[in-house]
């Protein structure tokens, strides 16, 4: 949701804008961002089974790059001709189009509402164990 409104406030950025609001909205992007880095990776190493482990925390990373490449993708083809408010807009639009999807996603998603903590709790197999 704050993304949504992040890039809802990016559609009224101009040339003569103020800069609180782009403080604002910087502050709407970054401190999710920083709480959802942390949350993400404390959920891989709680919910992952111990013997994949490494798979896990790799497959949260390259899912991240994977997302920093779309992105990069996505300004690149949005900036094609320099960076401009109209580029800007377009970004937006995109990000509203995006991020309500991945909401609907999440929203849509019973398995969430569902906490498995069998795999926290459970002790690692040891396979040299009698």
């Amino acid at each position: 949701m704050a993304q949504i409104a992040a890039a809802s406030l990016m559609l009224i950025l101009n040339g003569h804008s103020p800069i609180w609001i782009t403080v604002v909205i910087s502050l709407i992007c970054g401190l999710p961002q920083g709480l959802h880095s942390l949350a993400n990776q404390n959920a891989v190493y709680y919910q992952a089974d111990p013997a994949r482990m490494g798979a896990s925390a790799g497959l949260l990373r390259t899912f991240s790059y994977l997302g920093a490449m779309v992105a990069s993708a996505a300004y690149g083809a949005f900036f094609r001709d320099g960076a401009d408010t109209a580029g800007l807009h377009e970004v937006g639009v995109f990000l509203i189009v995006v991020a309500t999807l991945l909401l609907i996603l999440i929203v849509a998603d019973r398995s969430l509402t569902r906490l498995d903590t069998t795999a926290a709790t459970a002790p690692a197999s040891n396979s040299s164990a009698p």
